[in-house]
Parts: structure tokens; sequence; C-alpha cells
């Protein structure tokens, strides 16, 4: 092995660099020529104050310890009529630690690049012994080539999502409401364009309806004949860093002898503008056949008719965040997301109509890989039957990476 290195956040680690020395050396086979490793994550601890306006609503299967305590879903906001006694709730975890680990090999026809990334917020027993499943995060690698064009295969960020426009929280999110939010298997080919780059990408199909009467339709079969296609670029100019993305689905329903097939199409914009100052602004907008996309799924991609036909359903949502450097240390960041559904009213009148969320946070960092912070959030949810409900939470979090 001609070169190895071993780099936790560009330092060297010299006991897995020798560690790795030695395996070389056993199986000269094992590591290719020219590859250096990197290993890195954090450690993240929550303490979270909920009050719902409604009864907790707890997740599928009479698990005593919902999802919505651990970070804001909105969907899982209760409702009602206001006569509803609401919750309130402690909870704590550090469950949104995670890890990662990547390597870079450069080979006779470009760059190689991998990366394998974890959390553990999966499975949870507050009972006995706090375990959290581990769960995977990212596993894709990047094949870069010397004209500037690059080929991604794997799981991570879909291409629909511009990162970077997504604010500082101490919530998992932040703006959940209106943001896009997906990680899925795909296959990307990315290519320099003017001052910035074009992405296209193939990526795994999923859809989910209501169904006729009310409720969600569980019989039926995700059967969808094409990937999910995207369109996006990447852009910038005068402090300004922007996304615009285009996305076709195919909406496909099959359940008994019904097999109904519709185009669903999506766009979304999205940026960060930076002040000299320091601070920042950062929106996204999106509109279309959005379904899983936008919200943690607070929204179905259609409804079942009576006669088996599906109807889609349009959403469009968004969010605005502002953030201020009160000095080199500390900052403070405020957001307000929405998002709204055109439903079909006539059969699914217990669907969520809108959702909202704000928040502002206090964030300290006395060096940049040690953080604190604490953050309200206030979130509503209402439905097409008229109900609503809240949720207001004051979180905390401590944060070292590594």
């Amino acid at each position: 092995m001609k070169h190895l290195k071993s780099v936790n956040k560009n330092h060297k680690n010299k006991k897995i660099g020798l560690v790795l020395a030695c395996a070389t050396a056993l199986s000269p086979t094992v590591f290719a020529a020219d590859t250096t490793f990197q290993y890195g994550g954090y450690i993240k601890f929550d303490a979270i104050f909920s009050q719902y306006s409604d009864a907790q609503r707890a997740m599928a299967g009479g698990n005593p310890f919902p999802t919505g305590d651990d970070f804001l879903i909105p969907s899982t906001i209760s409702v009602g009529d206001g006569s509803g006694k609401g919750n309130n709730n402690f909870d704590s975890n550090a469950k949104f630690s995670r890890l990662f680990f990547k390597t870079s090999t450069q080979t006779d026809v470009g760059l190689v690049k991998s990366h394998i990334e974890m959390d553990f917020n999966a499975g949870n027993d507050e009972r006995l012994t706090n375990q959290a499943s581990n769960g995977l995060r990212h596993a894709f690698f990047t094949w870069e080539k010397e004209d500037g064009s690059s080929v991604t295969a794997g799981q991570t960020w879909s291409t629909f999502f511009n990162v970077g426009a997504l604010p500082e929280a101490v919530d998992f999110i932040g703006p959940t409401s209106g943001s896009i939010f997906i990680r899925q298997p795909q296959v990307r080919y990315t290519m320099p364009m003017g001052n910035g780059k074009l992405m296209m990408a193939a990526e795994n199909p999923s859809v989910s309806f209501y169904a006729a009467g009310g409720g969600t339709d569980n019989n039926a079969v995700d059967n969808s004949t094409l990937p999910d296609l995207v369109v996006r670029y990447d852009g910038k100019g005068a402090g300004l860093n922007y996304s615009a993305a285009a996305m076709l689905r195919d909406i496909h329903y099959v359940s008994g002898s019904t097999d109904e097939a519709e185009q669903g199409f999506a766009v979304t914009f999205s940026g960060k503008y930076a002040f000299e100052s320091g601070d920042d602004f950062k929106f996204m907008l999106s509109q279309g056949t959005l379904g899983r996309y936008i919200a943690l799924n607070a929204f179905r991609d259609g409804a079942v008719q009576a006669d088996g036909s599906i109807e889609l359903t349009s959403t469009m949502g968004g969010f605005v965040a502002y953030k201020h450097m009160w000095s080199s240390q500390l900052r403070s960041t405020v957001s307000y997301a929405f998002a709204q559904a055109d439903n079909d009213s006539n059969t699914v009148s217990d669907a969520t109509k809108s959702i909202d969320n704000m928040y502002v946070n206090l964030m300290y960092s006395p060096t940049k890989a040690l953080t604190f912070g604490g953050e309200y959030i206030l979130a509503n949810r209402e439905t097409e039957s008229g109900a609503d409900g809240d949720l207001s939470r004051i979180q905390f979090t401590s944060k070292f990476a590594f």
C-alpha cells in the first residue's frame, strides 16, 4: 500500500493508522493504494418539555413512547374541539448522536469517495435500558471525474432537497412543517454548468393514499413502475446560493382488481443569502404532488375514490429563517414554516389540511466542536373537518462533535 492515512476531522489518528497498516501488511489487497480514511460524528443530548392542547397520541401498536416526543412530527399533533385535556410531557435522549466513516481513493479514472453514516434514532425502551437501535442514514459512493462531472450511487439526501438551505435548530429538523426532508436510494449524475452545477437523478419511489371515507389506505400496494425523476440546478452570485429543482413521479395505486396510475409533478426553490456581518437568511418554497417529500409525510399523495380511481393531492409549503450572530460564539435563529394541502374533502375529512410551526433559539459555542442551546417551538395542525391542535415545546441541547 503506497499511501495510507487515517483522518479525524483533518487530524491524523495514529492508532487507527497503525491498525490499518497492520491489516494491510497481513492482507495487501484489503485496501486500495492512495486511499485516505476519515471518521467522525457527534454526541448530542436533548432535554424536551412539551405541552399538547389535546390528548397526546401514542404510536401505532400502542407504543407508550410517541415519536413526536423526540422531535417535531406535525402529523402526530392531536386535534380536537378544545374540550379535551392536553398533556404535559418531559423527555430526554441521546439517540440523535451519530457516527460516520469515509474513504477517498485516487484511481486512474478519477477520485472515488465513499460515505457510511448511522444514528441511533430507531427503537425506544425507556422502561429498562433506554436502548436505541442504530439506523442507516447514508451509504453511497461518488466517482468524481477530471472534467468536473460525477456519478453518485447509494442512499443519501434526495436530489430534490437542498440541505444547504436548512437553518440551525435544536430540534432534529427545525422548520419541519415547510421543509423538504428525505434520504433515499438513488443514482445521480452531476455536471458543471455556468457558475453552478446541474444534477439529474433517478430515486426510489414510494406512495401513500387516503382511503375512501377517511383514514389511510393500508391495503394499497406501492407498485410504482418508474423511479422518481429529479432535475436540479445549483447556482450562486452576490452572496446568494440557490437551488431550483423539478420532479416527475409515477403515482401508482394497486389494490385487489384496481390498478390506477397518475403522473405527479413538483418543484422547489431554496437558498441562502449570507450577509457580511455573518448573519444569513435561508428560505424554501415547494409546490406540487409532494407527498412524503415535505413535512415528514404529513400529507398523502392522493385520495382513493369510491370507484377505485385516485385523485392527486397538491401541496404547497415553505419556510423562512434568519440567523443573527450576537458574537463569534453566540447566535440565534428565528424561523417560520408552513404547508397546506388541497385535499378531496368529500373522502378525507380527517386528513391534515394545514400545518405550521415557528421557533427561536439561542446557541452558544465556546469552541467550534462544542455547542449548547435552547429553543422554543410552537406548532399547529388543522384537519379538513376544522379540528385543530397545537404543541408548544422548550428544548435544550448539548452537542460535542469529534
